[in-house]
């Protein structure tokens, strides 16, 4: 959708290696590191299975949201093609669901970071952390659209070399090739099998599992910031698919062999502990480095996609004009970026209310979100195919189609299936469909009634400006 108004012209500054960053910043994050602990204690060593599920599903929407992304790139992306493929009804659920999603990973980030801090200065509280992460981030996000790309690609940056040095390293020890006595292969299959609990527990540790991927479809929303979209998006998909795929499902292969899977938790980094186990607590210490670097990561990159959908919407007319302000110096939307960075100081008081319940509950209510957005996108992308095709000619075409379609919608619904069948799973599910409920009502009272007044005929003939 073309802009209403002159302020809403975003910075083109991003490169291909910023968008690349952007979406593996998105992904390996605490959500990874630490997220992995729950993962593995519900499916064993299998979880394996579900890396690879959840590789094989990121990597059909990926080349879903590429094609569509490429052709016709937007600020919002996704949440725009869903208005547009499936209606405003559709797109206003994706884009205020995916808002919210995507904000409560960076919040469950924000209180990491507190607490891999507060485990170097233990006088300092950890809420007080928390805050100076969220400050820190704020100021980031809103200097301006070149500067979060080059801090999200050194950060993404090192936490991709943490992961390869951690897997050489466990590799190597794992051959017998290190002077440590570590555990060997055996951990594999040597406490109740390689899937103690089958099937149910590889499709309940699933929405997890998403969440840890969750994120690489911000490289969409980045579209539109993009110098060239229509060479970048397309040259993104093999080397995101290639550093997120094999960099989780190789490291999570050495993590379950390494560290005994009963030993895994969300007290502290699976990781962490495993390089205890390699190296000792030097060793442990510039791994929970690494985890904070992670953390700080997400949340920047998580910031980033959470207020360009905001401003989207709002540039739609579903939510009041200064959300689509944009600043004329920094040429980013800074109420958008604002509203976005308050839930990070509301985490901090989540968890200090619920400390033991917050972490996983959040984890697994942003997955739900995350799948909600990626099953928009698998249903959106053959409208949007049609209705570029009837202006001109697509500029990238996803391989596979519409079978990679199908799939993907097959491991969605398949995600949300296994939920019934792990302990209070149910409860994520309810609290999701609720969610979506209110987001509708929402929109039947009060965003159409705006959306309706902002795309009124003015008298000129173009769209009436929001109010």
């Amino acid at each position: 959708m073309t802009p209403g108004h002159e302020d809403a012209n975003l910075q083109r500054s991003l490169k291909s290696r910023h968008l690349t960053m952007i979406a593996v910043g998105g992904v390996i994050g605490a959500g990874f590191f630490l997220g992995v602990g729950e993962a593995i204690s519900k499916a064993g060593p299998a979880v394996i299975l579900a890396y690879i599920a959840g590789g094989i599903l990121t990597l059909f929407i990926l080349l879903l949201l590429v094609e569509m992304a490429a052709s016709h790139p937007v600020a919002g992306s996704f949440q725009e093609y869903a208005s547009e493929a499936l209606g405003p009804r559709a797109g206003f659920a994706t884009g205020w669901t995916y808002w919210a999603a995507f904000l409560i990973g960076p919040a469950s980030e924000t209180i990491a970071a507190g607490t891999f801090l507060h485990a170097w200065f233990p006088a300092v509280p950890i809420w007080v952390f928390a805050l100076v992460v969220a400050v820190v981030m704020t100021v980031v996000n809103l200097i301006g659209v070149l500067v979060f790309g080059e801090v999200e690609f050194w950060l993404s940056l090192i936490k991709v070399l943490a992961l390869v040095a951690f897997i050489v390293w466990g590799a190597i020890a794992l051959f017998g090739l290190s002077p440590s006595p570590v555990p060997s292969v055996t951990n594999l299959v040597n406490d109740s099998g390689f899937a103690p609990a089958g099937a149910v527990g590889v499709l309940g540790a699933l929405l997890i599992v998403m969440f840890a991927y969750g994120g690489t479809e911000s490289i969409g929303t980045a579209a539109e910031e993009s110098e060239d979209p229509a060479r970048d998006m397309p040259k993104i998909v093999r080397s995101t698919i290639l550093r997120i795929v094999v960099l989780f499902i190789v490291s999570v292969t050495v993590l379950v062999a390494v560290l005994p899977w009963r030993d895994a938790g969300v007290s502290s980094s699976p990781f962490v502990d495993a390089t205890s186990l390699l190296g000792g607590p030097a060793a442990a210490n510039v791994m929970n480095f690494v985890v904070l670097i992670a953390a700080l990561s997400t949340i920047d990159a998580g910031i980033y996609a959470t207020s360009r959908m905001l401003y989207s919407m709002s540039r739609g007319g579903y939510f009041p004009k200064v959300f689509s302000h944009v600043h004329p110096r920094s040429k980013t939307p800074i109420f958008a970026i604002l509203v976005s960075c308050a839930v990070l100081f509301l985490g901090a008081g989540l968890y200090l209310l619920f400390p033991d319940f917050a972490y996983v509950w959040l984890a697994s209510l942003s997955g739900f979100g995350f799948m909600f957005a990626w099953l928009m996108i698998a249903l959106s992308q053959p409208g949007i195919r049609r209705r570029v095709e009837s202006e001109g000619e697509l500029k990238w075409r996803a391989p596979g189609t519409p079978y990679i379609q199908w799939a993907a919608l097959t491991l969605i619904l398949l995600t949300f299936a296994g939920q019934f069948f792990i302990e209070g799973g149910w409860k994520m599910i309810a609290t999701g469909a609720v969610w979506i409920a209110f987001t509708l009502v929402y929109f039947e009272t009060i965003g159409k009634r705006r959306f309706l007044a902002h795309h009124r005929p003015g008298p000129s003939g173009g769209d009436a400006q929001s109010r």
